[in-house]
């Protein structure tokens, strides 16, 4: 998400005066109801196609190293924020895939404290439940077992992909 950009931006087309009619129209957009949806995308998600930013920059006749400025800092800012998530402790658990697009929690017993013994029992819950699962031991960290009880990946988390199950609906 790039909120400082998003900020900017928003700014910018309000001193010039531009709705988003207007500068959709400054963007080259034949179809504006397009390139307002855009405009609102970028101001309200921080999300923006290189292109489409292309067009906003000259539309609005803005400084190049400006717009370089505030996309590094969003960029680090969203590093930091997601050291912080990733490095923040949680209780390790499992996630079963139950069915397809059916996901679920278990909490592990108290008395497992190591990886070992929790590796041990994800296997075994996972050939009991005869379900694929996670065993999630950190937000850093998580193991993927088949529905027979075999490890299948180790993984670890970027800010770009979690290894965790999940469903998307467009």
């Amino acid at each position: 998400m790039l909120k400082n950009l998003a900020n900017y931006i928003r700014e910018e087309r309000l001193k010039k005066g531009l709705n988003y009619l207007t500068l959709a129209h400054l963007m080259g957009y034949k179809n504006v109801n397009r390139g307002m949806r855009r405009i609102i995308e970028l101001e309200r998600e921080g999300i923006v196609h290189p292109e489409v930013l292309k067009k906003m920059i000259h539309a609005l006749n803005l400084d190049q190293e400006m717009i370089d400025k505030l996309i590094r800092q969003d960029k680090e800012q969203r590093e930091r924020e997601f050291q912080k998530w990733v490095n923040t402790p949680i209780k390790m658990h499992l996630t079963i895939r139950w069915m397809a697009s059916v996901y679920g929690h278990c909490n592990i017993p108290a008395e497992i404290q190591s990886e070992e013994e929790a590796i041990k029992y994800a296997c075994e819950k996972a050939k009991e439940l005869k379900c694929m699962l996670w065993l999630v031991l950190s937000r850093k960290e998580n193991i993927h077992i088949d529905n027979e009880g075999k490890v299948i990946s180790q993984n670890v988390v970027t800010k770009d992909r979690s290894f965790l199950p999940f469903t998307k609906i467009l």
